[in-house]
């Protein structure tokens, strides 16, 4: 293997001022129907932690002992919030869907209940929104490529 004949030390130092910056390019347009299911998926989730925190403190008996569907309930609003917040940030669609369609069942399956066909409806919405938002998910993976690589050059 042969030296190179230079080093690095050996190369002239660059005038900042007649280095050319490129611009980085600016994100994607965020569609409206992704602004829609994350507004879903965050309000959902938190809307659903102050019940479950205050619907107890309400009743008569007081607070009481903290049940399995408690703790199942409040991870899933928790799930919510952070599928939401992933899929405003363009970061992936698939778990946003799969939340979607979790919270979407698990509405629709009380099924005489008309709020309950109200929301499971909007989740079917988020659902098929965050597959018609593949494109902008892919371009938006692109472009934090082309970011990173941008900031690696400098």
């Amino acid at each position: 293997m042969s030296q190179p004949d230079f080093t690095f030390r050996d190369l002239p130092e660059a005038d900042p001022d007649t280095i050319e910056r490129v611009p980085t390019p600016d994100a994607p347009r965020r569609p409206l129907t992704v602004e829609f299911a994350t507004a879903v998926l965050v309000v959902g989730g938190a809307f659903g932690i102050i019940l479950r925190i205050i619907d107890p403190l309400v009743g008569s008996d007081g607070p009481p002992a903290i049940d399995p569907i408690f703790v199942i309930s409040f991870g899933l609003d928790l799930l919510s919030i952070a599928a939401g917040l992933l899929v405003r940030s363009g970061r992936t669609w698939i778990v946003g869907a799969n939340v979607a369609a979790l919270f979407a069942f698990l509405w629709l399956s009380v099924v005489p209940n008309p709020i309950g066909i109200v929301f499971g409806g909007v989740y079917l919405f988020v659902v098929v929104a965050t597959f018609l938002a593949r494109d902008w998910f892919r371009a938006m993976a692109d472009w934090r490529v082309t970011v990173a690589e941008d900031r690696l050059r400098r």
